[in-house]
């Protein structure tokens, strides 16, 4: 069963009424071996307060990352065919990707998008610098980007590391 399924799954058990420790005994019962799976499955998912709380937040990064795909290509333009234009396409259908999974709230990006930036932010400020408005448009985008990412997935997905599930002090997964 795909992670896909398995959240669809735990998504309608939560709504049921049914706890995330309830739901992960039940689930590690039938299948132990794949305890982490399940593990970082509910801990992808926001409590439906936490949803609530952060809806504008997250519709407001969401909308950030299409801006900052968008305003690639335009920083890109003209785009000279007869250069390797790979790069200008992964730093346009990234963020485009990025935001679908920040609209649908799943806690597992949160990090992975963060870090991204990061590392696009470092790298436009010591290669290109900022060159026109559209660059310096997108290095702000950029930092706004980083900095939410950050906020919510602190805020919303405390259970969640950059990869896997925290676990306390006896082996345990946080929920």
């Amino acid at each position: 069963m795909g992670l896909r399924n398995i959240s669809n799954e735990i998504i309608a058990e939560i709504e049921s009424g049914l706890s995330r420790e309830e739901i992960f005994q039940k689930h590690v019962k039938s299948n132990p071996s794949g305890a982490l799976k399940y593990a970082y499955c509910i801990a992808s998912i926001p409590t439906p307060a936490l949803r609530k709380q952060y809806l504008t937040t997250n519709g407001l990064l969401s909308i950030l990352l299409v801006i900052y795909a968008v305003i690639t290509v335009l920083a890109e333009l003209p785009i000279n065919i007869n250069e390797p234009t790979i790069f200008i396409l992964i730093k346009t259908v990234l963020p485009l990707i990025f935001s679908y999974f920040v609209f649908r709230f799943h806690g597992g990006i949160y990090r992975l998008i963060g870090l991204w930036c990061l590392y696009d932010l470092l790298e436009n400020i010591l290669l290109t610098g900022v060159a026109t408005i559209a660059d310096a448009l997108r290095l702000l985008i950029l930092f706004f980007v980083i900095v939410l990412t950050f906020y919510i997935a602190k805020k919303v997905f405390p259970s969640l590391k950059v990869l896997g599930v925290k676990k306390d002090s006896s082996g345990n997964y946080f929920l």
